[in-house]
Formats: structure tokens, C-alpha cells, sequence
């Protein structure tokens, strides 16, 4: 009888190191998949990104039309909404009216988008070209013009050591191995190599106007059939998914659509605007390149934290070395505009749409402009949001689960969990000032000094 006990007892023992050790097994296996996975891929890095690029260049013409739709979307709405109450009262076909109002409208969103754009290259490209042909033709002089300034402004106390250095010789060097440096980086020091450089641009050109072309098709295809597509992919989702599980999964879809459409579009509001007042303002103080530099001070603003800094790089240098005093002018009154954009227009336009703190937003960008430049550090931030949102819902689902709080500041000063009662156990402050004392380096050295005595 005690026998049987006692195997019984060993029995129900394992069973419960069983369910007690389970969930640590399940964690030390899954961290080894993942380093496994995460190995493999630093291993096989270059053959990965080289099928990761094939998959991209094959699918490139679906996802531009894709991003289209998702540009035009609001666009279309706004087309869509008055012409169908204008529509519907005259005639008697209301379903024939819904489908001939959705193509006329997302036309003529497509024809919005095209105009933009179009009108973005009509006014940027000439400027940029005539504004780069002329800082080379004149680079030297428009350097000694900035040394005259510098001189003039020191009250030609440094006199002989900028008119040194404005020497023509020494400007033509430095302007030579600049040049030097720039043809072997783009490999155009030899005519085979300029030839194969301009064909492949050329090429690249080429792709990328057809790949737009068949993108414009799919972005009308994909707004016109918008709400069926929406409702096969339901249908899949309930489908291989129970009712629960759907349901999450929908949430999250909801989120990320949320997330990525307040955020961009937010963005783009916001950066059009800027790009305007900026415009207005070199108007106002009468700067040069007023269309230019305004065209890139908003286009960069579209990145978070780091994208008016990049974009004020170039525009201050190009303004201070045509007119070095507007140059510093024009420094003062970017760095106003961003912190009226900062502090005023943006929280107004975006809100919290992404609903992570300033850190997170900073990792975001850095690491996702590290692995995937331009668009990683637009397409960072609601990433790291989505992210942010699904780990912490799984989080808020565990500690339900366990009987534990959710909110974040009562685990701030939390110690331990009691396993008897399942409560938070704060810090005694009296056991967490000795335990800081008992780390200190003088109590350390006099603890050792009593263990070589014992």
C-alpha cells in the first residue's frame, strides 16, 4: 500500500515539475529557433537579400499599385461622397449609379495622384538641374565669395589665412579630388564603365516608368473592387481561424490599417504644409531657391525626429554658399519652422496616432533606415507601433490569465510576486538600502578582507 503511494506521489511530483518547468522548456526552445532562423540569415545574408530582391523586382508593379490605392483612397472618397448624392437623387438605377460614381471617381483620384507628382517633377527637376550646373560652373567663386564673407565678418583679423586658403590653385585641387572621388565611386573613370553605368540607369529608367504605368492599372482595379476584397479576406480569416481567434486577428488588422493610414497620410498633410509656409517664408525674406529648397525641406519632414535636420543639411549649404548671410538666416528660420511644425501642427494633424513613446519611435528609425534606408525610416515608425500594440496585447492577455494587473506603474517598484496569494510585492525600502550598501565597492573590499582572515 505505502508502495503505491509513493508511486502515485512521484507520479503527480513529475507531473507538476512537468507544468512548473513547461513554459520555461517552451521559451528556451523557441529563443533557439529563433537564433537558429536569425543565424541562418546573417549566414546566408547575401543569397537571402538577392531572392528578397527577386521576389521584390517580380512583385514590384502589384505593390506600387497597391501603395497608389492606398494614396488615392482618400482622394476617391472625396470624390465619391458628393457625387453620389448627386447622382442618386436624379437617377433610378442606384446600382448602376454606385459603380459608374467608384470609376468616374477613382479616375479621377488617379488623375490627382499623377498631377502631384507631375507637377512635383515639373517644378523640382529644371530648378534642381540649373541649380546644380550652376554651383559647378561657379563652385570656386562661390567659395571665395564665402571666404570674403568670413573675412569681412572677422574684421580681417584671420586675413592671411583665408586668403590662403581662397587661393584658386588649392580650391581647384580639393574641387579635383572631390571629382576624382565621386567618378570612381560611380565608376565613370573609364568609358566602358561610363557606358555600362548610363545603360544600367537607363534600364533601371526604363522599368521603373512601365512597372508605374501597370501600377496606375492595379491601384483603379484594387480601389474599384476595394470592398470585395475586403470581404474574401474576412472570409479567410474566419475560415481557417475559430470565431476567437479570428476576432484578435481582425482587431490587429484594424490596428494596423488605423496605425498606417493615420500615420502617412497624417505625414503627407503634414509635410505639404510645411513645404508651403517654408515656400511663403523664402518669399517673405527673399531667399534663393525657393521652390527647391521648400520641395525638400517637406519631402524629408515625412520622416520622423531626423527628417528636418536631413533635409536642412543640404538646403543650408546650397543658400550659404550663393548668399552666406541668408544662409545663416534661413538656418534660423528652418529651425523655427520645425518646432512650430513640432509643437503645433503635427500633434494637431497626427494626434497619438502611433502610440509609442520618443525612444521607441528613435529605434524604429535607426533600424529600420539601417536594414532598409528610405522607406524603412518612413515605414519604421508604425511598424514599431503595430509591434509595440500586439506584444503588449499578448502581454495584457497573460497577466489576466495569471490574475495579475495589467497597468505598467504598479509593477514599477514591484519586488517579487507572492506565490501563495498572487500579489505584487512592493521594494522594502529598508532591504533595498542594505542590499545597495552590501554592493557598495568599501563593503565589498571589507568583506573579503574578514573571509582571508577566517
Amino acid at each position: 500500500m505505502d508502495t503505491e503511494k509513493s508511486e502515485l506521489y512521484d507520479k503527480e511530483y513529475a507531473k507538476n515539475m512537468v507544468r512548473k518547468y513547461m513554459p520555461l522548456v517552451a521559451v528556451v526552445v523557441t529563443a533557439a529557433v529563433f537564433i537558429i532562423i536569425f543565424y541562418f540569415c546573417v549566414k546566408r545574408y547575401a543569397g537571402l537579400k538577392d531572392a528578397m530582391d527577386k521576389v521584390v523586382s517580380v512583385f514590384s508593379p502589384i505593390l506600387i499599385g497597391f501603395v497608389m490605392a492606398f494614396l488615392m483612397n482618400p482622394i476617391m472618397t472625396f470624390f465619391e461622397k458628393p457625387f453620389q448624392k448627386f447622382f442618386l437623387k436624379r437617377g433610378k438605377r442606384p446600382a448602376v449609379i454606385l459603380k459608374n460614381v467608384r470609376i468616374i471617381a477613382a479616375v479621377l483620384s488617379l488623375v490627382v495622384l499623377v498631377g502631384v507628382v507631375g507637377f512635383f517633377v515639373w517644378a523640382v527637376v529644371p530648378e534642381l538641374i540649373n541649380t546644380v550646373t550652376f554651383l559647378v560652373n561657379n563652385l570656386t567663386k562661390q567659395i571665395g565669395g564665402v571666404l570674403d564673407w568670413a573675412n569681412e565678418i572677422t574684421g580681417g583679423r584671420y586675413e592671411k589665412s583665408i586668403m590662403s586658403v581662397k587661393n584658386d590653385e588649392a580650391i581647384n585641387n580639393a574641387l579635383e579630388k572631390g571629382l576624382t572621388f565621386v567618378q570612381g565611386y560611380l565608376n565613370l573613370d573609364k568609358q566602358e564603365e561610363l557606358i555600362k553605368t548610363v545603360t544600367t540607369w537607363g534600364y533601371g529608367i526604363g522599368r521603373l516608368v512601365v512597372n508605374l504605368l501597370i501600377g496606375c492599372f492595379v491601384s483603379v482595379y484594387v480601389l474599384l473592387e476595394k470592398e470585395k476584397f475586403k470581404g474574401q479576406g474576412k472570409k479567410m480569416v474566419y475560415g481557417f481561424f475559430s470565431p476567437a481567434v479570428g476576432n484578435e486577428i481582425m482587431d490587429v488588422l484594424r490596428k494596423i490599417h488605423d496605425v498606417f493610414y493615420g500615420f502617412i497620410i497624417g505625414k503627407i498633410i503634414d509635410s505639404i504644409i510645411i513645404g508651403i509656409i517654408c515656400y511663403i517664408g523664402m518669399v517673405a525674406f527673399g531667399m534663393p531657391y525657393k521652390v527647391l529648397t521648400s520641395v525638400i525641406i517637406g519631402v524629408t519632414n515625412i520622416i520622423p525626429v531626423f527628417g528636418p535636420y536631413i533635409g536642412a543639411v543640404p538646403t543650408v549649404i546650397i543658400i550659404f554658399l550663393t548668399e552666406p548671410r541668408m544662409g545663416i538666416y534661413f538656418l534660423i528660420f528652418v529651425l523655427v519652422l520645425q518646432q512650430f511644425d513640432g509643437n503645433l501642427i503635427g500633434p494637431k494633424i497626427l494626434g497619438d496616432s502611433t502610440g509609442i513613446s520618443t525612444f521607441w519611435v528613435v529605434v524604429a528609425i535607426v533600424v529600420g533606415g539601417g536594414l532598409f534606408g528610405f522607406m524603412g525610416m518612413l515605414l519604421g515608425v508604425p511598424t514599431m507601433a503595430v509591434i509595440y500594440y500586439i506584444v503588449g496585447k499578448i502581454d495584457r492577455g497573460l497577466l489576466k490569465k495569471r490574475g495579475l494587473p495589467i497597468g505598467t506603474g504598479k509593477y514599477i517598484e514591484l519586488d517579487h510576486v507572492d506565490v501563495d496569494t498572487n500579489k505584487l510585492v512592493p521594494k522594502d525600502p529598508e532591504k533595498e538600502a542594505i542590499r545597495k550598501h552590501e554592493a557598495t565597492p568599501r563593503f565589498l573590499r571589507q568583506k573579503k578582507i574578514k573571509n582571508i582572515k577566517k
